[in-house]
């Protein structure tokens, strides 16, 4: 079993609407400008969003997507079952059949079933509200080092002008 980047895709940009506290509805292109993501697969990944019922969309010169669902009511496993299948590490997991024709299950399929729990474990244990704050705290701390930086430059700029006017 794969990610795709269609749910990769989709927990990067719902993070993003998540971050802007849904004060109003965020654009396809700004999100995607954000996430560096092509604008025209976010298009499609929103309007799969949309047709579940996580996202809405409002149309006009301030329009765009916000939540329908709060985001911490949506976990990363609820994206990647409704945009990648269910979580299936093997066919033969989840009460599959094997795919040895005629085979009864063997004893591996307690491994991929075991694989399967654990993903859907971590996978669930996560919301996007809670993805959106560990962001938020990040972004806010390169803020500071940047800053940091910037006071330090400075420091140094003006000390080697004193040096250069004397």
């Amino acid at each position: 079993m794969r990610l795709t980047k269609r749910s990769k895709y989709a927990v990067r940009a719902l993070m993003e609407l998540a971050l802007e506290d849904c004060s109003s509805p965020l654009g396809v292109y700004e999100v995607a400008r954000r996430q560096h993501i092509p604008e025209r697969f976010l298009e499609q990944i929103f309007g799969d969003l949309r047709r579940a019922g996580i996202l809405e969309s409002h149309r006009g010169a301030h329009g765009g997507f916000c939540f329908s669902v709060p985001p911490e009511e949506i976990t990363v496993l609820d994206v990647v079952e409704l945009l990648d299948g269910e979580i299936r590490p093997a066919r033969c997991s989840a009460g599959g059949t094997c795919y040895i024709a005629d085979s009864p299950l063997c004893t591996t399929s307690k491994i991929w079933d075991e694989a399967r729990v654990a993903l859907e474990g971590v996978f669930g244990r996560y919301t996007i509200a809670e993805i959106a704050a560990e962001e938020r705290e990040n972004r806010a701390a390169r803020s500071d080092e940047v800053a940091e930086a910037d006071e330090e430059d400075g420091a140094r700029t003006e000390a080697a002008t004193a040096s250069l006017t004397r």
